[in-house]
């Protein structure tokens, strides 16, 4: 008996040992994390900010999953549902290496009142990455609402209903470039980033783990090497590194297109490497398209293959009609076809290669807010 209760003895002090190493080992990602958000915090409001967010232990995190039995794919950002104090929530855990997660957590702690913003509810410090605990939302990115032949919601996005979508993703847009002491841009603004809540239809923008700020009083920031994805990086912070508020105008004027076409940017590129669309195996064309939202860096960039001025080149002398997706056009036809050409005006114009000939968030929003108020007047005389 001696012997059993010697093991049972030595079994608890080993576990009370791992345990005991768990332990440091989470208060000291805790320590970590911590101080990596509140440094992030510090310069992104200059010491006055508000941190709207609970706190989450590790023990909570892995009980809140536990019995998770779905799940939410947005290319680089991977969330799982929960169960937190009785309400469902979206747990996020970070999956890629490039994202900056402590600057995503300060930047949406501070941008979490906003309805075009996914909410975020909290966090967790004690991994090795922090976790990100958001607001419980059936939803769909973006993406999968455009682009998957499957989704049966895709009849959901009306002309009047992508202008919607297209108009809250640039006010958040906005938030980012004037609400902070200093701009702040996204450098990744895409489809997948944005979630489109099934009851509301409301879009919300998840994800600024690559964003960065402009030093205070600059227009423009130097920086070696270039995140962002394939298809949506602006030519001139690829060419030259230097990254402004147009960087994301562009990325935008790529958005606005694809909800114009309903053609993802690799169907467009592909198109306009003259290559039949039809040749590629849909398999690989998926598979392309998952490669073209994820983040890369500037190594992988084939400019050969992306080329810079694939809208002009797609556009060249179409006819809009032509060129608008044929579900916007089913249920409207030739009576919109002005507001069309404007919004493709609207496209070349974020689209244009020099950065200076865009123009800024604040004047593409107004328009895109003149354009939905246009669409519903012509609406009303039509019932």
């Amino acid at each position: 008996m001696s012997f059993f209760r010697e093991l049972l003895l030595t079994r608890k002090t080993l576990f009370s040992c791992v345990s005991a190493e768990k332990r440091k080992k989470e208060h000291d990602c805790y320590l970590q994390n911590g101080s990596a958000v509140l440094e992030e915090l510090l310069a992104l409001c200059d010491g006055n900010c508000r941190i709207p967010i609970r706190y989450f232990s590790a023990i909570e995190i892995h009980n809140a999953i536990r019995h998770s039995k779905s799940k939410m794919d947005l290319s680089d950002v991977s969330m799982v549902t929960g169960l937190l104090d009785n309400r469902p929530v979206l747990v996020r855990f970070n999956t890629c290496e490039f994202n900056n997660i402590h600057r995503d957590i300060a930047i949406t702690a501070q941008m979490s009142h906003l309805k075009n913003v996914l909410r975020l509810v909290g966090c967790c410090l004690e991994f090795e990455q922090p976790v990100m605990v958001y607001e419980y939302v059936e939803g769909i990115s973006l993406f999968d609402l455009l682009f998957k032949k499957d989704n049966l919601n895709r009849k959901s996005l009306s002309w009047g209903n992508r202008l919607r979508v297209a108009r809250e993703v640039a006010s958040a847009i906005l938030f980012l470039h004037t609400e902070f002491t200093t701009p702040i841009i996204h450098r990744d603004i895409k489809p997948y980033k944005v979630i489109i809540d099934d009851k509301s239809g409301v879009a919300k923008i998840v994800d600024f783990s690559l964003s960065i700020s402009l030093p205070p009083g600059e227009l423009e920031l130097q920086r070696d090497g270039v995140c962002g994805t394939l298809g949506y990086v602006d030519p001139e912070y690829y060419y030259q590194s230097i990254i402004t508020q147009k960087t994301d105008v562009y990325s935008f004027g790529i958005l606005l297109f694809l909800l114009l076409t309903g053609k993802t940017a690799y169907d467009i590129i592909d198109r306009v490497n003259s290559k039949e669309t039809t040749d590629i195996d849909e398999e690989d064309a998926v598979e392309e398209d998952n490669f073209m939202d994820s983040v890369i860096l500037e190594e992988t960039i084939d400019l050969k293959k992306f080329p810079t001025n694939f809208v002009d080149r797609y556009i060249k002398e179409s006819n809009v009609m032509d060129i608008a997706d044929p579900t916007i056009l089913e249920e409207h036809g030739i009576e919109i076809q002005q507001q069309l050409e404007d919004y493709l005006d609207l496209v070349k114009k974020c689209t244009t290669l020099k950065g200076d000939d865009r123009p800024y968030i604040i004047h593409v929003a107004r328009e895109l807010c003149r354009m939905e108020k246009c669409f519903r007047d012509l609406a009303l005389t039509q019932n």
